[in-house]
């Protein structure tokens, strides 16, 4: 999400959270951030006041054997930002509570887990070694589950993070996707690729070509099980919006907007697939009875 990746509307006094070279992934990732397919189409916000709250909610990802569930809540506009978990225990979830190494002092958002559940990735502000205290962007960074269903230490992936905003890490196959505000790419955030290498570290990351990356803003990138479909939300209609973008040889065909349906609000961001490809997991701005102006509820509807 995201990632998470900070999300900021187009009518915000932020701006929007805010290629050149095509990248494939040796493997396609097997995991979407949302459920698999056994997971209900439920119209309206995602488990309303419990995940999709009165709060900014968003990122929303699973583990692929669906005993684990993290997403992000913060105030308006994004600020304190803390990623939240539930875990299901016989049958149910249980009620969301802050993850273990959250503190107040830093803003902890996009979380993103690994299939297997043993990894997340998420972006925070939170110090790190060589990192200047003064800064307030969000680096990258991943953290274990220990085999007691704790966390370990947080990790903080340098290689891959700069003095800009980084948001919305996923690891899909052998390539972590962010978004990033750092010098480079086209527009004011962009989709970069990172490759893992075999001693775990990861090469400097490159945008996207541009069909994926604009002059506007985007993020929150994220593939179907195949590998053959990319979404992610920019900005180029002039409001944030969900695109899917489908895979051309080696880089990206012409990307289109989402049905309006989904596409309804000033912002909607954070797209992710079930495993079958039918369910899509998303946040959005949409208005809503009870909920505070541009803050956001997950949705995750059937697709047609």
């Amino acid at each position: 999400m995201m990632s998470p990746r900070f999300y900021v509307i187009a009518s915000a006094a932020l701006a929007f959270a805010v290629c050149s070279t095509g990248m494939s992934d040796a493997a396609p990732h097997q995991h979407r951030k949302a459920s698999a397919a056994s997971t209900p189409c439920v119209p309206g916000p995602f488990m309303p006041n419990i995940v999709s709250t009165a709060a900014n909610d968003y990122n929303l990802s699973v583990s692929e054997d669906g005993r684990l569930t993290v997403f992000a809540r913060s105030e308006a506009n994004f600020e304190r930002s803390r990623i939240f978990f539930m875990e299901k225990r016989k049958g149910s979830w249980t009620a969301p509570a802050q993850i273990a190494f959250g503190d107040a002092r830093y803003r902890d958002t996009d979380p993103w887990l690994t299939p297997d559940g043993r990894w997340l990735y998420f972006t925070s502000d939170r110090p790190a070694p060589g990192r200047s205290p003064a800064r307030k962007d969000r680096d990258i960074w991943r953290v274990e589950r220990t085999t007691n269903g704790g966390w370990g230490a947080p990790e903080h992936l340098a290689a891959a993070s700069s003095p800009g905003e980084e948001l919305g890490p996923e690891l899909h196959g052998t390539t972590l996707y962010f978004n990033s505000s750092r010098p480079g790419g086209p527009g004011k955030l962009d989709i970069y690729g990172a490759r893992l290498r075999a001693d775990g570290e990861f090469d400097a990351p490159v945008a996207l070509q541009v069909p994926i990356n604009s002059p506007s803003s985007e993020g929150d990138f994220t593939l179907s099980s195949d590998g053959r479909s990319a979404y992610f939300w920019s900005s180029r209609g002039g409001t944030g919006a969900i695109y899917v973008s489908q895979r051309a040889g080696d880089g990206w065909g012409e990307a289109t907007p989402l049905a309006r349906s989904i596409n309804d609000g000033d912002f909607t961001f954070g797209p992710s697939l079930s495993r079958d490809s039918r369910v899509l997991t998303y946040a959005s701005t949409r208005p809503r009875p009870g909920q505070p102006k541009g803050m956001a509820d997950i949705y995750q509807p059937c697709l047609p």
